[in-house]
């Protein structure tokens, strides 16, 4: 092979040159195919499309459903039936008042937690709840996300709400028609 136009003697060091060459290049291009394919992110197509079961609980809450909010740590839940929920209050006992909310967290520490008086309000609408932060100095927190104050969020079976670090899990639970 002459790889010199000016130079007609065939010389088979320089074609071995070439040959490692080219060898060599097409050995970086498959190694870096390998890469892209290692790294590439494939294309899923509508990923909205959801095939299996959703990754958190229901959000529907209705006349048959029992909410139940765990406090991290505590033995016993506060239980709420439905057909008396239209407004829960989740804070501390305000001590100049005496007014006490629906959800009192001053027995499992709420104060050193950073639970305010009028921390959250849990409100059923439309088939479901919300939770509202009411304005807390410490925040509001659903799955790990600081909630907008004012600003209704969905509760769905499962959900942890962080009140300043004070925790409570979100359960709803189905109870059975009785004839």
């Amino acid at each position: 092979m002459n790889i010199n136009p000016e130079n007609n003697n065939d010389d088979p060091e320089d074609s071995s040159k070439i040959d490692a060459a080219v060898a060599a290049e097409k050995k970086r291009q498959e190694e870096e195919l390998d890469m892209l394919r290692r790294n590439a992110t494939r294309g899923l197509g509508n990923t909205d499309y959801e095939e299996s079961e959703p990754r958190w609980g229901t959000a529907r809450f209705n006349e048959r459903t029992t909410l139940m909010l765990f406090v991290r740590g505590a033995p016993e839940p506060f239980v709420f039936d439905a057909g008396n929920i239209v407004e829960l209050v989740i804070g501390r006992i305000d001590p100049d008042t005496g007014q006490s909310p629906d959800v009192d967290l001053e027995n499992f520490s709420g104060m050193e937690k950073g639970v305010s008086r009028r921390h959250a309000t849990i409100i059923r609408k439309d088939g479901s709840l919300n939770l509202v932060d009411a304005g807390s100095h410490n925040g509001t927190y659903l799955n790990g996300q600081r909630l907008i104050a004012h600003q209704p969020r969905v509760l769905r079976d499962g959900d942890d709400i962080r009140l300043g670090f004070l925790v409570l899990r979100v359960k709803f639970v189905r109870v059975p028609i009785t004839s």
